[in-house]
């Protein structure tokens, strides 16, 4: 190894990465990230991203650019491309898979408050749309943040769910 060499990033294995979201930020491997957060945080941490834009809508300013960690199944949300609002871990597939999503599903561990987060899911309140509607997800509320668990299937009966039938964990700020 030359001296340079200490300087290359080494990359993450997608099964040894770590993650706890929390009240108030993420802990990715015992680094901390807020959101929002500019998108070169979670570069630095997770490495080069592929860049998804979308084009400017009639009522938006911006164009929204996504982002995604492909190897890692992770992506995450942003408008105009550098601050992000929404982070989120991809679990397995579902009816949606829109072209920002990460090709591979996350691979590594994560928790929510420390506990497994199929755990804190399953302990959350129930989130119908509307009286005798199937519930689409499943919200965790922490301090500043929500953490949405959205179902493979709505329709599945709630106390037979594993984490196979979560498509993605998504994080953002409290809108209240």
């Amino acid at each position: 190894m030359g001296f340079f060499d200490i300087f290359k990033r080494t990359e993450l294995d997608p099964s040894e990465i770590t993650i706890d979201i929390g009240e108030n930020c993420i802990t990715v491997n015992n680094m901390a990230v807020n959101i929002p957060t500019h998108i070169t945080a979670l570069e630095k941490i997770f490495g080069k991203s592929r860049k998804v834009v979308y084009p400017k809508e009639e009522n938006n300013a911006s164009e929204r650019i996504n982002y995604a960690w492909d190897k890692l199944g992770l992506c995450c949300y942003t408008n105009g491309g550098k601050v992000v609002f929404c982070f989120e871990i991809r679990l397995n597939k579902g009816d949606n898979c829109p072209k920002h999503y990460p090709t591979n599903f996350f691979k590594g561990k994560v928790t929510i408050k420390g506990i497994p987060w199929l755990s804190a899911v399953k302990a959350a309140p129930p989130t119908p749309i509307a009286p005798g509607e199937p519930e689409f997800f499943r919200e965790v509320t922490l301090g500043s943040y929500n953490a949405l668990a959205e179902y493979v299937d709505f329709t599945q009966d709630e106390n037979s769910r594993t984490e196979k039938d979560f498509t993605s964990i998504s994080v953002q700020l409290r809108d209240d």
